[in-house]
C-alpha cells in the first residue's frame, strides 16, 4: 500500500518524467507583442558624428550619394571601400531636381497628358503662312546666323565658318555639324547621339514608347561601353570580350548637345555682319523638275525634292545630311561617324565609327566592336553574341 501510493504521487508530479510541471505565468490567449517599424529616408544624409567608438570630433558623413547618367543612388560608405573613384570627383550628394524641358527638342518626354500635349505642339513648328511672313531665299538673323527656311517645318541654319543645324519641325529632328566636322550632334525621337572627336556618346529610346527603357552606349579608344537606366553596372565591349568595367558614361539627358555643336568655335562678329551679308549676296537658287528647289549658300548645296525630302552637301566632301518630313527619317554622315535614323515600321538608330557600330530597334540594343557583340533585349536582359 506504501508503495503504491508514493508511485501516485510520483506520477502527478512528473510529465514524461521530466520533473515537475511549470506553469506559465504570461497570458497565452493575448496578442503577440511587436515592436513597430521605424521609416529610415535613404535620401537625408546621416547626422551622426564622430567614429565607432562615439567620439564626437569626426566631420559629418554623407551616407547616400548619386552617380551615373541616370543619378543612381549608392552607400558612400561601400562604394568608398570597394572602388578607386572619389564620389566627390563623379557624384553629388543631394537628390537630382526635376529636369526642365530641353530648350532644342523633347526627345524623351513622359506619359502624362502634359508631356503629350507639348509633343504635338512642337517648338520647332512654324507659321502655316510662311510664305506671307519670311522673304524666300537666306536670310540674316540678329544673332550672325544665316537661315534658309523650306517648305514643311524645316529650316537649315549656317555660320559664316562653316557649321550647320538642320531642324525637321515636324518630327522634332536636329541636326548640326561643326565647322571643322569633328563634332556631331543628332538629337531625334529614338535616341540622341554626341559626337566629339574619337568618342561617341549615344542615348537611345523608343519613339513608339512601346518598350520604356533607356540605354546608353560610349564609343572611344577602349572600345565600346554600355549600360541601362535600371543597370547599376557598366560593361565594355572591346577585342576581350564583354566584362563589367569601372568606366562612368556621363551623358546628360538634358543638355542642348546641337547647338553645343552649332556654336563651337564660332567668333561673334560685329553688328555689321559684312561676311554674312556676302554669302547671302553670293548665294544662288535653281528651280528642278517635280517642284524640285537647290539652294547653293555658303559652300552647301541645300536640295528640298517635291515630297519634302531635304539633303544637304558640302562642295568638299566632307559631310552630307539628310531628313525627311514625310517619315522622320535623319542621315549624318561626316569623315568621323554614319548615323542614320527613321520612325514608323521600320524605327530604327544606328550609328558607326570605324568598326565600331551600334543598331538599335525600339526593342532591341546591340553593339559590335572588334568581332565581338553584346546588348540588351526587348526585356532589357543583357546578352552576349
Amino acid at each position: 500500500m506504501w508503495r503504491n501510493r508514493k508511485e501516485n504521487m510520483t506520477s502527478k508530479g512528473q510529465i514524461s518524467g521530466d520533473g515537475p510541471e511549470h506553469r506559465s505565468k504570461l497570458n497565452l490567449a493575448a496578442k503577440p507583442f511587436t515592436l513597430p517599424l521605424r521609416r529610415i529616408n535613404a535620401a537625408a544624409p546621416s547626422s551622426s558624428r564622430g567614429d565607432s567608438n562615439g567620439n564626437g570630433n569626426g566631420s559629418k558623413i554623407q551616407e547616400i550619394a548619386y552617380i551615373g547618367p541616370t543619378h543612381l543612388p549608392v552607400n558612400a560608405r561601400v562604394w568608398n571601400s570597394i572602388s578607386s573613384y572619389s564620389l566627390e570627383d563623379i557624384a553629388r550628394t543631394t537628390p537630382p531636381a526635376k529636369p526642365a524641358h530641353s530648350q532644342i527638342i523633347n526627345v524623351f518626354p513622359s506619359n502624362g497628358a502634359t508631356a503629350t500635349a507639348s509633343i504635338l505642339k512642337s517648338t520647332f513648328q512654324h507659321p502655316a503662312s510662311q510664305a506671307t511672313q519670311f522673304p524666300f531665299g537666306p536670310i540674316l538673323l540678329d544673332n550672325g546666323v544665316i537661315q534658309l527656311r523650306l517648305r514643311d517645318s524645316i529650316t537649315v541654319d549656317m555660320t559664316a565658318d562653316g557649321s550647320v543645324k538642320v531642324v525637321n519641325g515636324n518630327h522634332n529632328i536636329a541636326i548640326a555639324i561643326s565647322s571643322d566636322t569633328l563634332a556631331t550632334a543628332m538629337h531625334h525621337p529614338n535616341g540622341i547621339v554626341f559626337q566629339n572627336g574619337p568618342r561617341v556618346d549615344i542615348a537611345a529610346v523608343d519613339a513608339r514608347r512601346k518598350y520604356p527603357y533607356i540605354r546608353f552606349a560610349k564609343m572611344w579608344h577602349k572600345g565600346i561601353s554600355l549600360t541601362s537606366a535600371r543597370y547599376a553596372l557598366i560593361y565594355l565591349v572591346d577585342s576581350a570580350g564583354t566584362r563589367t568595367t569601372s568606366d562612368m558614361i556621363s551623358m546628360d539627358m538634358e543638355a542642348d548637345y546641337v547647338n553645343q555643336v552649332f556654336f563651337n568655335g564660332v567668333v561673334p562678329a560685329a553688328h555689321n555682319y559684312v561676311d554674312q551679308w556676302q554669302i547671302i549676296q553670293n548665294s544662288s537658287y535653281q528651280l528642278g523638275q517635280e517642284g524640285s528647289l537647290q539652294f547653293q549658300v555658303n559652300g552647301f548645296r541645300i536640295t528640298q525634292s517635291g515630297d519634302g525630302l531635304v539633303k544637304i552637301h558640302r562642295s568638299n566632301n566632307r559631310c552630307s545630311i539628310r531628313t525627311s518630313p514625310s517619315n522622320g527619317c535623319a542621315t549624318v554622315t561626316t569623315n568621323s561617324i554614319h548615323c542614320t535614323a527613321s520612325l514608323g515600321t521600320s524605327s530604327h538608330l544606328f550609328v558607326r565609327r570605324e568598326e565600331r557600330r551600334m543598331h538599335f530597334d525600339g526593342a532591341t540594343f546591340i553593339v559590335r566592336n572588334a568581332g565581338h557583340s553584346a546588348g540588351f533585349d526587348e526585356l532589357d536582359r543583357l546578352r552576349v553574341y
